[in-house]
């Protein structure tokens, strides 16, 4: 039911923006920003069952939790430069939401260089136990 109401809202504000945006284009984009926010509200409502999902992976599964912690990081990283980066598109800056996303990008292959080094290492542990 929540999609639903997420879905109504969305097609709402952006039919609102498209009224507002012949009249008074920063409204229009007040009018989305303000929309995001809410949406954002019911995104992380959603969280905790990823959360949990996350906390049962740690007590099941022999991982060291650097690893799950580093992926939910990676995650919660991309989610946030994508909405900031879609509501600077919206409101017509298009470099800035540039700059949002190559940020983004970085930061999330500077946490993923360690995970990617440990991969390494196994392999190649695995490859020289197997000679």
């Amino acid at each position: 039911m929540e999609v639903i109401s997420v879905g109504i809202i969305g097609l709402m504000a952006a039919l609102l923006a498209v009224q507002l945006k012949s009249v008074r284009s920063e409204y229009a984009a007040y009018v989305v920003f303000g929309a995001g926010v809410v949406i954002a509200f019911y995104t992380v409502g959603k969280l905790d069952a990823v959360v949990e999902l996350f906390r049962r992976f740690w007590e099941e599964l022999p991982v060291e939790t650097v690893y799950l912690t580093s992926l939910l990081k990676m995650v919660g990283i991309t989610y946030t430069v994508q909405f900031c980066a879609g509501l600077c598109k919206d409101a017509g800056y298009g470099a800035m939401a540039g700059q949002i996303e190559t940020f983004g990008k970085l930061t999330v292959l500077s946490i993923s260089l360690p995970l990617v080094l440990a991969l390494l290492d196994s392999v190649r542990s695995f490859l020289y136990e197997g000679l």
